[in-house]
């Protein structure tokens, strides 16, 4: 397939396994290069050898999402390693429908929904320089958590 995206440079939240490497490995076979970041540090390092072995110009990094600031720094490095940035593609999650305590919500918000909110908002100066585009990737767990909460009593 040919999505017309051969020389783009893509950066990938939560790029290391599931939809995200999906996502992360579609990119490089349309001739992508790629930036990923996930929780742990061997699933970025495979990651990023699988990318760098298909050809691809790779980086990734392992750290919290919900550090606002490590967040922003991944993106501005991910752009300088990549020599830009023309697609950003949000694929946080991991805590919404964990639980149906206020700590399970606040922390769901904190990172499905925040962390989603300020990964865009340090890519855009970026992307604004190439025309780029945002990708926002959701999950049904939080309607599931609803509603196990409606019929549990």
């Amino acid at each position: 397939m040919d999505l017309g995206l051969k020389g783009k440079k893509a950066l990938v939240t939560g790029g290391t396994r599931g939809i995200g490497r999906a996502i992360a490995d579609l990119l490089v076979a349309e001739g992508c290069d790629v930036a990923v970041c996930a929780r742990t540090a061997e699933q970025v390092t495979e990651a990023v050898a699988a990318f760098k072995k298909a050809g691809a110009k790779a980086y990734g990094e392992a750290f919290d999402v919900a550090d606002a600031d490590a967040l922003a720094a991944f993106v501005d490095r991910s752009a300088e390693a990549l020599g830009g940035l023309d697609v950003f593609v949000a694929n946080i999650s991991g805590a919404m429908g964990g639980g149906n305590d206020p700590a399970s919500w606040r922390k769901g918000v904190e990172i499905d929904i925040l962390s989603t909110v300020r990964g865009c908002e340090a890519a855009v100066p970026h992307l604004e320089k190439t025309q780029g585009s945002i990708t926002v990737v959701g999950t049904v767990s939080m309607e599931a958590g609803c509603a196990s909460m409606r019929f549990s009593a």
